[in-house]
């Protein structure tokens, strides 16, 4: 339904989902070849990272941690509503012998700091690259200047998260003790077992303080999502359109944000929409839709396939199967 959605919006506005061969005469094909062996380093380091956050509460290989993450993003990718996330933890809890909360933990940690990132940047490009002029713009039904507000509001709203997740992991004890009293009067086993599930919770930010973790692991998300930025600029200059390095991140931390929101299987709508009203906030639009929609199409066909490609790769190489994680009811140990 969300995907018909973004369909619809897109059929309205005149954009294909498939562009006529002439859209593709500008394109520099060796760039795309370029741009998807960048998706090699931006995947790697975004799952290496993760490592980083799990140190606390398990103890697993690197190239198994990194096995698991393909696998996860890939169900991220497929899987509506952002459902994959819970495949990592599902996954992890059985390798690393850890709760599921604290994977979950860990899970949370990462994407309020990968938000918090992305927001920083994002607002960096809204604020020092020029944009045209928006005021009563439209395109795709959508008012091209909310997309700026949109974008002020991230900060706030990820910084708020942030605080939130401080916050919970200081009052671990009160969090505990206080749901084994309230739950309690209804029922003492269902409030013990909130109580270890929160207590695994706080664990899976055990990370945040420690600068021995968080050096890293900021570094390696700075580098991810970097290349990423810097893959999608390349390959809209190879594409034709006159794109420079900080649009590359404009484009990046719109669709980064955008998705976000409720989507359906492959982001498939989702992810060409945003990316559309990121191009309309710096390019006009008989632009877009001349060489942007090779763009866009180029684009989510690249990361769709390599996702695919490794996902499934990691699971026979890693001998992984999410349905087997999924049915297995053997309790983890607590760390």
């Amino acid at each position: 339904m969300v995907a018909g959605l973004f369909v619809w919006l897109m059929r309205r506005g005149g954009v294909p989902l498939l562009p006529s061969a002439a859209a593709f005469a500008h394109v520099r094909w060796w760039t795309v070849a370029v741009y998807v062996a960048s998706l090699v380093c931006v995947h790697w380091f975004r799952a290496w990272r993760w490592d980083y956050l799990l140190r606390p509460v398990a103890t697993v290989p690197t190239s198994r941690i990194i096995a698991i993450a393909w696998v996860g993003f890939m169900a991220i990718m497929m899987l509506p509503f952002r459902a994959g996330e819970v495949v990592r933890p599902v996954l992890i809890r059985r390798d690393g012998r850890v709760s599921g909360s604290a994977a979950m933990g860990t899970i949370a940690a990462e994407r309020v700091l990968d938000g918090l990132f992305v927001a920083i940047l994002l607002v960096g490009t809204l604020a020092f690259i020029p944009r045209l002029p928006l005021d009563g713009v439209v395109f795709l039904g959508f008012p091209v200047a909310r997309v700026v507000q949109y974008g002020y509001a991230s900060f706030g709203l990820f910084s708020s998260a942030l605080a939130v997740l401080a916050v919970f992991l200081v009052a671990r004890n009160f969090a505990e003790t206080a749901t084994l009293k309230v739950v309690g009067l209804v029922s003492r086993g269902l409030a013990e077992r909130l109580s270890r599930m929160v207590g695994g919770l706080a664990d899976g930010l055990r990370s945040l303080p420690d600068p021995k973790l968080m050096g890293p692991f900021m570094l390696q998300t700075a580098i991810y999502w970097s290349v990423n930025a810097l893959g999608m600029w390349f390959l809209g200059w190879g594409c034709g359109l006159p794109m420079t390095p900080g649009h590359g991140f404009a484009v990046m931390g719109v669709l980064a944000i955008g998705i976000l929101l409720p989507q359906g299987p492959g982001l498939f709508g989702t992810f060409q929409v945003f990316v559309y009203l990121a191009l309309r906030m710096y390019f006009p639009e008989d632009m877009i839709r001349e060489r942007g929609v090779a763009y866009v199409f180029l684009l989510y066909a690249s990361q769709f396939v390599f996702t695919l490609v490794t996902g499934f790769g990691a699971m026979a190489v890693g001998h992984i199967d999410p349905r087997s994680a999924l049915n297995d009811e053997s309790p983890p140990r607590a760390s």
